[in-house]
């Protein structure tokens, strides 16, 4: 008879399979108490009766572990875009295969996949930074030129890895190799401040920004100025090439982005784009190509020996420092991109132009990022219901405590049919000749 019972100091799942041999499996833990084992058996015993019934129970030694999972649904990915991949590979690397790796994909709970994301919500888990100090370790030992920071996830990293675990279990199931996606449904997350939009606070000013750019130093002070003029990605900006750039119509075109240590293609088609530069931006471009370092890519803003920029130090070596020395508060390199779009807004200039600027894929897009910045015009409500309000010869009650008692008066009020004349339409109210509605006593 199948059950939940202790086998040498652990609870077990014990139960026969479709051939009638005995099975006994342990839950993977680990585990902090022992009630906590024992569900996870019960658990793990409920799977194992289903696929009796459905005869698709597999012995532990022939299950796929969760590594040779993440393989497999990467080389099914054969018409995602080359930086959906490397995103995916990302998060696989850092994240999910240092937790899950080794697991047998049937014997994954969904208990374990909430732990996995309280423990990012607190910070990256235990088994994370070890992988991530050994790899480090490993590219400090080999002398290699490229330089990882240990991982701080925060709410939009971890709900990133519960959604791209969602589609990696969904395609177990798909195939065959689990009979549940215990990520399915998984509560995410609330977004941080600011996550996946403005943070109003960050918005730089036109005075302040002239005070960063006035601020800014070589190398950095080009691709921060060239943001803040163009409203461009940081991403964009360290692909422009000078190719890209045509001196007599003043314009750049953005046609890749420096990400990951690759090129790739924008993000959308909207994104390739052509930006327009001002004629101070101009003037400080071909300044700078003089003394600009050269490479084979022949990159605007390029590195010290001509290679790509590294996106940490132009944000902590560059930004941040030309922040301190204007004295202002600290802001992320994409607030740039908000403030142009900001500012513009803020002062006029349409939306659908901003949008194009920015390379959104949609007016809506701009709009429900930007609202905050669009300038509200007086919509006249309150001032309708004040003169409605108005002793102006329409009776209403009120209240006068100047005389010790309540005193009702009759008051009669003309009101202007252009402001409320909705108001009129409802209370039924005849209209004058002289283009007013009088609302009868």
């Amino acid at each position: 008879m199948a059950t939940v019972r202790q086998y040498r100091g652990r609870y077990v799942a014990d139960f026969r399979d479709q051939n009638g041999r005995r099975r006994i499996e342990v839950p993977e833990g680990p585990f902090e108490t022992k009630a906590e084992q024992k569900r996870a058996a019960k658990e793990l015993l409920d799977r194992r009766l289903v696929e009796v019934r459905q005869h698709t129970f597999t012995p532990d030694r022939q299950r796929l572990d969760f590594a040779a999972l993440c393989d497999l649904f990467l080389a099914s990915k054969v018409q995602a875009r080359k930086t959906t991949l490397d995103g995916y590979r990302e998060l696989i690397n850092c994240y999910l295969v240092p937790y899950f790796g080794t697991r047998r994909i049937e014997t994954m709970t969904r208990f374990e996949v909430e732990r996995f994301r309280n423990e990012m919500a607190k910070r990256a888990p235990a088994a994370v930074t070890k992988a991530r100090e050994a790899r480090i370790a490993d590219l400090n030992a080999s002398n290699s030129p490229m330089r990882l920071r240990p991982l701080v996830p925060g709410p939009r990293t971890t709900n990133k890895c519960l959604t791209l675990l969602v589609g990696i279990l969904g395609y177990a199931v798909e195939h065959g190799f689990a009979s549940r996606n215990a990520a399915t449904n998984m509560a995410k997350l609330p977004k941080a401040e600011g996550e996946g939009g403005v943070i109003e606070s960050n918005v730089l000013s036109p005075p302040e920004l002239r005070r960063l750019i006035d601020a800014s130093a070589d190398p950095w002070g080009m691709p921060i100025m060239f943001a803040a003029f163009t409203g461009c990605r940081q991403a964009e900006a360290a692909g422009l090439q000078w190719g890209d750039i045509d001196w007599n119509r003043r314009t750049a075109e953005i046609r890749r982005q420096w990400r990951r240590g690759a090129f790739y293609e924008p993000k959308t088609k909207s994104s390739r784009r052509t930006v327009e530069l001002p004629d101070e931006l101009v003037a400080a471009l071909k300044r700078w190509k003089l003394r600009c370092p050269k490479g084979e890519h022949d990159l605007v803003f390029p590195g010290a020996k001509g290679q790509p920029m590294n996106s940490s130090d132009l944000l902590r070596t560059g930004l941040h420092a030309a922040l301190r020395r204007a004295k202002l508060r600290q802001v992320r390199f994409h607030d740039l991109r908000h403030s142009f779009a900001s500012n513009l807004l803020g002062a006029g200039t349409d939306i659908v132009t901003v949008s194009k600027a920015l390379g959104h894929a949609n007016v809506h897009i701009t709009l429900t990022t930007y609202a905050h910045a669009i300038p509200r015009e007086r919509q006249g409500a309150g001032d309708a219901l004040a003169r409605l309000m108005g002793q102006s010869g329409n009776k209403m009650e009120t209240l006068t405590p100047k005389m010790g008692q309540n005193e009702i008066t009759n008051i009669r009020q003309v009101v202007d049919l252009n402001d409320i004349g909705e108001v009129a339409e409802r209370l039924n109210a005849p209209v004058l000749k002289t283009g007013m509605v009088a609302i009868p006593s």
